[in-house]
């Protein structure tokens, strides 16, 4: 476990303030300014509250559950429940959990604001990663309030008995007030950043319970125009993106995310149209009568083993793939973002996007 104190020396959202009022519009800068004066109050009562509570065995459990809620934590598990048959899970989580890094990605860099300020804060993260990011909102708030509504909605359409339900809505509660009260025990959140990013979470979660059937079945048909429409949607929410004014990397697992999200839904559209079948579109079959526990078990590895490598291997590849056609097609701008750090300020059209766009698409597809 990393203990960072003196952070402010290089935490994005912490320049003067006339750096954000001459680089930000008025309206944001507007929008900036009255958060940021409720975010400087919670500071005192932050340093309290991590202050009374501080021990060892906190530190230890908080920071490890806060990788419940990291980028590879979701990557690698998320495709678990489509192993398994549950296509209408698998596509919630990801879907939810998708649009949520994208939307919390999208204000953080909107936004500008700080994380709560260290010192009198301690950070205490195994992740150097997140420690650069904006504050608000707190996107593992975001996702653990729209995985938490999901597995709520499963809980309440089960006919499970009564102690199994109170023994998994515990189990669920205690997955959510370890990711949320974490941010906070952890000083990488205020209470502001977890209250917008819980109201993300359940818009996002609404989003998709209300898109669910038109969604999914314009994704599961035999229209033609599927992969071109997901195509420019989901690029388009790469290409209005909005730009930081400090060096952080919020954009780059908002392309990731939108990648999965575009290699899950041209998977099961492929399906789809391979399978030909309207009543098990899309689905993985999965029958533990026919596999057993070691095959099932089986399947996992081997999903998992398939994903990590794919991962290790595709950058460079998808790069001597992509990159003579690239230099060709944009000739003159092949070294016009060699000076941008920060992925947000590249074109969005660099090569790098492309490939990161490519190599998540391609674990969504390995996971389908």
């Amino acid at each position: 476990t990393n203990d960072l104190i003196n952070t402010f020396k290089h935490d994005a959202g912490l320049k003067p303030t006339s750096y954000y009022k001459q680089n930000l519009t008025s309206l944001r800068f507007q929008i900036r300014e009255f958060l940021i004066y409720y975010i400087k109050l919670e500071t005192p009562y932050l340093s309290k509250i991590q202050n009374l509570l501080r021990c060892k065995i906190f530190d230890f459990y908080f920071s490890y559950t806060a990788n419940l809620g990291s980028h590879t934590f979701y990557v690698l598990l998320l495709p678990i429940p489509g192993w398994f048959g549950s296509l209408i899970t698998f596509r919630d989580l990801v879907l939810v959990l998708g649009l949520g890094i994208y939307l919390t990605g999208f204000i953080k860099d909107y936004l500008c604001l700080p994380r709560p300020k260290s010192p009198p804060l301690h950070r205490i993260t195994l992740s150097h990663y997140t420690s650069k990011e904006y504050g608000c909102p707190s996107s593992h708030t975001a996702n653990a309030t729209g995985v938490s509504l999901i597995f709520l909605k499963l809980l309440i359409n089960s006919d499970l008995s009564i102690w199994k339900f109170i023994g998994l809505l515990s189990l669920l509660n205690l997955y959510y007030i370890s990711l949320v009260f974490g941010r906070i025990y952890c000083g990488m959140h205020g209470f502001i950043d977890i209250l917008i990013g819980s109201i993300i979470g359940i818009f996002i979660f609404l989003l998709r319970l209300i898109t669910t059937d038109i969604w999914d079945s314009f994704i599961m048909s035999n229209s033609k125009i599927v992969p071109i429409v997901v195509i420019v949607i989901y690029y388009t929410l790469i290409y209005n993106h909005s730009k930081p004014i400090d060096n952080c990397p919020c954009f780059d697992d908002s392309v990731a995310f939108i990648g999965v999200l575009i290699g899950l839904d041209l998977s099961h559209w492929s399906l789809t149209n391979i399978r030909n079948d309207p009543v098990n579109l899309g689905l993985i079959s999965y029958d533990f009568n026919k596999l057993g526990l070691l095959k099932s078990i089986l399947r996992v590895i081997l999903g998992v083993t398939m994903i990590i490598l794919w991962k290790s291997i595709s950058k460079k590849l998808l790069f001597k793939l992509y990159n003579p056609l690239y230099s060709r097609i944009f000739i003159n701008n092949k070294h016009a973002d060699k000076h941008a750090d920060c992925g947000a300020l590249k074109n969005r059209y660099d090569l790098d996007i492309i490939i990161r766009l490519s190599v998540y698409s391609g674990i969504a597809i390995i996971a389908v």
